[in-house]
């Protein structure tokens, strides 16, 4: 049995003086020890270094295939021009002969506002493939050697969004070999525990029909250092049921982004620049959920402006309300939600994934969501309002798109830029640990430090009811199921 004592432990909405240790066996929480209890002679003894112990931190939606391939890639979030862009991918490209990625490109950033054109990615890498990826990872552009190697591109625009930014993506992550792959998985696994958290939900698939290397993640999933949640992200029910899976999707698309302006909304985005997309009909919808459904599949689906929420929240509406809270379908991203709409989706019973670190980066009166949407961006992630309705909202970081960072997103839900849609610390970690363990029918096993649920224990350097800065916060340990999966340095 393992003694964990000198910390904080954080039990039932709060920390309790009345609770000064756990004692874990066998993977479980047996007890959670009072002052007065005594310490057996034949315990391990764990010390926690003066931590603040919160039950395992879960993501609920991360892209950790791509994430942990990117992590080798190019970061170009600081970059301001056009030429610091190339001149990272210029040394990229001599370190890479085979492909180059860049990532988190925001072209709302760059002084030229433009992505770079593929005459200048071919200057500083004629040789390899190059993928650049905005950072919602609804547009890119490709050099001409990738665009030329990537078969079945429609759109003669040299910026690729919809379902041919889609095909490029997985058709170069596709062909990756097996030891690519799990390297990218191993990764994600590290990045996932020094972000604080013990358990995220990841998508596997094209958005299409293929359920790629599932098979091969869901074989070795003891292997990695995290408990991975796999989601089969396609249309392919029958590949999911062969799969064993209890859910389909993950980022299967009804729109596309705000910032790529593919969103579908139910009124022009400002300037005049369209209503953005909705990329299956309501029928198509309707169908494909009914089919999932039928078959006890949790339906998982991307869906960001008003008018794709409300389609895909009507689909969920055509089925009995009550199956649909218990197979707990999904809205994932669920952001432009004007008050009408939160009716809805309290009604239909389907639960809202969504990432507060949106908020964080593009909210605010002078956010992107402003530009695009002018006085709209008020009912942008709307965590309070959702909340308010009875309506179980969970959480997540969409990594690789913001960072997998538990401090980050809990920051942002306390400090949201509409004071009205500001949770209290005990509402906001609520959504990264009861919430989320919910969402995947864990409510009675994670989510909680109880005794008998799962010995998932997230130990930070910050009391999160407190004020904190949260570039700061680091995770001190990280236990799975009992066991020790991740250990700060002390220097």
């Amino acid at each position: 049995m393992k003694y964990l004592y000198n910390a904080r432990f954080y039990c039932e909405d709060g920390f309790s003086d009345r609770v000064k240790a756990l004692l874990v066996d066998s993977g479980k929480i047996l007890k959670l020890l009072s002052p007065e209890d005594p310490v057996g002679a034949d315990w391990e003894r764990i010390d926690l270094r003066g931590g603040w112990v919160y039950p395992g931190f879960i993501d609920a939606h991360t892209h950790s295939f791509s994430g942990g391939l990117y992590e080798n890639g190019v970061d170009l979030s600081n970059c301001y021009s056009i030429d610091e862009v190339l001149s990272l991918l210029f040394v990229a490209a001599r370190q890479n002969p085979e492909l180059v990625i860049g990532w988190r490109f925001d072209e709302g950033l760059i002084r030229e506002k433009r992505f770079p054109t593929v005459k200048e990615l071919d200057s500083v890498c004629p040789g390899s493939r190059l993928l650049l990826r905005r950072v919602d990872g609804h547009s890119c552009v490709l050099n001409s050697k990738a665009r030329q190697a990537v078969p079945g591109l429609s759109s003669q625009e040299e910026v690729l969004i919809a379902q041919d930014n889609d095909l490029a993506v997985n058709w170069l992550q596709d062909n990756c070999s097996e030891e690519t792959i799990l390297q990218a998985y191993h990764s994600a696994a590290q990045t996932a525990l020094r972000g604080g958290f013990s358990t995220i939900h990841t998508m596997i698939g094209d958005a299409q029909q293929s359920v790629q290397h599932f098979s091969l993640i869901q074989n070795r999933l003891p292997e990695f250092a995290v408990n991975f949640v796999l989601y089969p992200q396609c249309f392919n029910l029958k590949a999911a049921l062969e799969l064993g899976a209890r859910r389909i999707g993950g980022c299967i698309l009804a729109d596309g982004s705000i910032g790529s302006r593919t969103a579908a909304l139910s009124e022009a985005y400002s300037a005049g620049e369209g209503r953005g997309n909705l990329y299956q009909s309501d029928q198509f919808w309707r169908e494909f959920v009914m089919k999932a459904h039928q078959k006890g599949l949790q339906v998982c689906v991307h869906c960001i402006g008003d008018a794709a929420i409300r389609q895909i929240n009507q689909a969920y509406a055509n089925l009995p309300p009550d199956e649909v809270r218990e197979l707990r379908h999904q809205l994932i991203h669920c952001e432009l939600t004007p008050d009408p709409l939160v009716e809805e989706i309290a009604a239909s019973g389907s639960v809202p994934v969504m990432q507060p670190a949106f908020d964080m980066l593009w909210g605010g009166p002078d956010g992107l969501y402003a530009q695009r949407l002018g006085n709209r961006h008020q009912s942008m992630n709307r965590f309070k309002t959702l909340a308010g309705k009875g309506i179980r909202v969970c959480g997540s970081s969409d990594w690789y798109v913001t960072d997998l960072n538990i401090a980050m997103s809990l920051h942002a839900l306390i400090h949201h830029n509409n004071p009205a849609e500001r949770l209290s610390p005990a509402e906001a970690i609520s959504i990264y640990t009861k919430n989320n363990a919910w969402l995947n029918h864990d409510e009675n096993v994670r989510g909680r430090i109880a005794e008998g649920f799962c010995a998932d224990l997230s130990v930070m350097n910050a009391d999160f009811t407190q004020a904190f800065n949260w570039p700061d916060v680091r995770a001190k340990f990280i236990f799975r199921s009992g066991e020790m999966a991740y250990a700060a340095s002390q220097t």
